[in-house]
């Protein structure tokens, strides 16, 4: 990793791991919701068209889910990753849709982090219970694995081509 983008994931991953669980659950996704951002426009054409369909309130490719959705159609992130990112998506949900009192003791947050398949260190045994420390791990390998994933996609970026026509 280059060292001004080392720099940078150590000063989130420190603000990251010292939320409350309501805020690691939205930060978590918001910054995977970033890199499937980056990763699209790193894939499309560069045009204003790109920024529309990604950005603003009513953009088609402007939620997480569809940003997920979108990179998986389009070959830009693995079935793993989509896994991953939906789940976390789905516990990003649950604690923006409640109005207090969520945590990751929750039941069904808990069920979704212990669906999540990201390698743990130590093994799954090592987490049994801490739902918490399965999110934050699988969010953390997960970024990790897309942080460069927009430049990589670049290098097939689409471009504005004159096509045939019958005639």
């Amino acid at each position: 990793m280059r060292e001004e983008d080392l720099n940078d994931f150590s000063a989130f991953l420190k603000e990251f791991q010292d939320e409350t669980d309501r805020g690691a659950a939205l930060v978590g996704a918001a910054l995977l919701d970033q890199k499937l951002a980056d990763t699209l426009r790193g894939f499309m054409v560069k045009s204003p068209a790109a920024d529309e369909l990604l950005d603003g309130g009513a953009a088609p490719i402007g939620s997480f889910s569809a940003r997920i959705k979108a990179a998986f159609a389009l070959g830009l992130i693995d079935v793993h990753e989509r896994h991953e990112c939906d789940l976390i998506r789905k516990v990003r949900n649950e604690f923006a849709h409640r109005t207090h009192g969520t945590t990751f003791a929750d039941s069904k947050i808990a069920a979704l982090c212990n669906a999540l398949e990201s390698d743990l260190p130590g093994g799954a045994s090592s987490f049994d219970g801490n739902a918490r420390a399965i999110y934050i791990n699988a969010v953390v390998l997960t970024v990790l694995r897309l942080t460069y994933r927009s430049e990589y996609v670049a290098r097939e970026r689409r471009t504005t081509r004159t096509w045939p026509y019958a005639q």
